[in-house]
């Protein structure tokens, strides 16, 4: 089961669950993305990220994988704000032999 949430700061949390080989609990995954993707599995993210086996049920695994996105995502520079203050015009050599 997969579900894809966002944005969060600009960024997407696509997270995948699967139950394991017994199937008497689930494994957990999540991808950060810049973009909302149409599936986990066609997901371009920046960050992977293993949200642990073992999980009683599905939604745990789900919430599980989200809640450990969110916190990487916190670490994150966001998407929606501006680049604070370092908004500069383009700078190359030419110009700096200039200055």
């Amino acid at each position: 089961m997969e579900k894809i949430v966002g944005p969060i700061h600009g960024f997407y949390v696509a997270a995948y669950a699967w139950p394991s080989a017994d199937a008497s609990s689930y494994s957990s995954y999540a991808k950060i993305c810049r973009h909302q993707p149409a599936s986990y599995w066609d997901a371009k993210c920046l960050v992977k990220l293993f949200g642990g086996e073992h999980h009683a049920t599905v939604a745990v695994a789900l919430a599980t994988a989200h809640l450990l996105a969110r916190e990487q995502i916190d670490d994150l520079p966001s998407l929606e704000c501006s680049t604070f203050g370092l908004d500069l015009p383009y700078f190359d050599s030419r110009s700096a032999a200039a200055v």
